[in-house]
């Protein structure tokens, strides 16, 4: 467990902001598709569900200068405290934990299935293997309701531009057999699959997965329950 200071804030899709909090002369070790739980000492608005939530970090590990976290704007009285906290004031950070974390053979390909904030542990992952120059290939499979609501999206652009490991496929609805077979199809044999995203979309692809045959062994989940 750590204190870490708030040091910026900024929207990243409509409706959707990313939170950072300062590393300098601190040190937080995780593992990109991690996540935290994130505490407050004071609410500046009630909220039934108590000070403190889990939120995946979407920043890269090779990162040293802070960590960062991104959500939905919604009533939820934790977020607006969270949004409207005067910057540096410090916050509890708890974890690593989870294990949605990239192969351990770097050459092992990964499939991403991500959907709306669901993108925050994939980015995390993909940040991170872009860093490292990962051989594995990566592919992206994001689905969100709009460009205007999809959060990064120009980022994952500018990343599967300039490295040849990524591709991204975006799709613009809800997630469709489509899609999946566009991953099906595209991905080398031997990818792990990683889904990521509200459980409807979780259930759906992991569903279409298995009807493929993709091994059970091969499918990772994180579901994201409107935190």
């Amino acid at each position: 467990m750590i204190k870490l200071p708030i040091i910026d804030r900024r929207e990243v899709a409509e409706k959707t902001n990313e939170v950072s909090f300062g590393l300098t002369g601190r040190e937080f070790n995780f593992i990109a598709g991690q996540y935290i739980q994130l505490g407050v000492d004071n609410l500046l608005y009630p909220d039934p569900r108590g000070p403190s939530r889990l939120f995946s970090v979407v920043s890269s590990p090779d990162d040293k200068e802070k960590i960062s976290i991104a959500f939905r704007q919604t009533d939820s009285g934790f977020k607006r405290t969270l949004l409207e906290l005067p910057l540096n004031t410090e916050v509890v950070v708890d974890g690593p934990f989870g294990s949605f974390t990239l192969p351990a053979k770097a050459e092992q390909p990964a499939v991403f299935v991500a959907g709306g904030i669901g993108i925050t542990p994939c980015l995390s992952m993909i940040r991170l293997a872009m860093a490292t120059k990962r051989p594995g290939k990566l592919l992206l499979l994001y689905a969100n309701r709009g460009p205007e609501t999809a959060p990064y999206l120009e980022e994952l652009k500018q990343l599967a531009g300039a490295n040849p490991q990524l591709t991204v496929k975006n799709h613009f609805g809800p997630l469709n057999d489509d899609l999946i077979g566009f991953g099906l199809e595209t991905a080398p044999a031997g990818a792990g699959w990683y889904i990521a995203g509200p459980l409807p979309l979780v259930v759906s692809a992991r569903d279409s997965l298995s009807r493929a045959g993709v091994p059970p062994t091969q499918i990772l989940t994180e579901e994201f329950t409107g935190y």
